[in-house]
């Protein structure tokens, strides 16, 4: 339990420096800028230094409330190298919101908030793949008003989800991490409902060996690959073949 806070501690704190280091470029040129600026006034007008900060702030932000008090010939040359100063604080923190575009940083914000917001889930339902089976139990669910969380490995597919007004996890559900940070220990069950049998019989084995008490449904496309997912300890295990199988019987023989 320790080593896990600790872990998320890590995490988060990375993270925030991470998305916190872009910034300290400007908002150091700034603070340099209100300190030198400051100085200059208390220099050559002898004001306070509350004055001589306000002089500075309506400077640079040009509101232009007028001067604290009449500028001597040095103040005003203060003044002008304040603003030539603002002037390229300006343009290097745009220069830098255009870099931070391309380099995905905001993506990287959204993502934080949603991890935010998953740590936050309880009692819903994980479903692994969003294929044609996922999307019918994700709808059905959606009818119950059940909160389901979609683990999908495929950008589109994820986009799909969402459009849907799913939450979406963009990761692949056979690591350990994901289904950590879909809140494998906090889910009311987990639904593997992946393209092949071997990756949801090693999600499965993922899952038991984090939370062993998750009730945990998975998908077979055989005979041989249900007896091996009920060993990996699946809760239930249903092969929509063999299950349409049935009914389409029942239903032929039927008056």
């Amino acid at each position: 339990m320790r080593k896990s806070l600790s872990d998320k501690f890590n995490f988060y704190r990375l993270f925030i420096k991470d998305l916190s280091r872009p910034w300290l470029g400007p908002l150091i040129s700034l603070g340099v800028l209100f300190l030198f600026g400051a100085l200059g006034y208390r220099i050559t007008e002898g004001w306070n230094w509350g004055d001589c900060l306000w002089m500075v702030l309506i400077t640079v932000t040009t509101i232009g409330f007028g001067e604290v008090e009449p500028l001597s010939e040095p103040g005003r040359m203060v003044t002008l190298l304040i603003i030539a100063g603002g002037l390229i604080v300006i343009q290097l923190t745009l220069q830098r919101l255009l870099g931070l575009s391309e380099t995905g940083y905001f993506r990287r914000m959204r993502d934080l908030k949603f991890h935010r917001q998953l740590r936050k889930m309880e009692n819903h339902i994980v479903i692994c793949g969003y294929g044609r089976i996922g999307k019918e139990i994700a709808a059905e669910l959606q009818k119950e008003k059940v909160p389901t969380l979609i683990v999908e490995i495929d950008p589109q597919t994820k986009a799909n989800a969402e459009a849907e007004g799913l939450k979406a996890l963009l990761a692949d559900a056979t690591l350990d991490e994901t289904l950590l940070l879909a809140g494998i220990n906090r889910c009311r069950s987990l639904v593997v409902t992946l393209p092949s049998d071997a990756s949801n019989l090693y999600v499965v084995l993922s899952a038991k060996g984090l939370c062993g008490t998750c009730r945990l449904i998975a998908r077979a496309e055989t005979e041989e690959a249900t007896k091996k997912l009920t060993l990996a300890g699946a809760s239930i295990v249903i092969s929509p073949y063999v299950a349409a199988g049935k009914t389409m019987a029942h239903a032929s023989i039927e008056k």
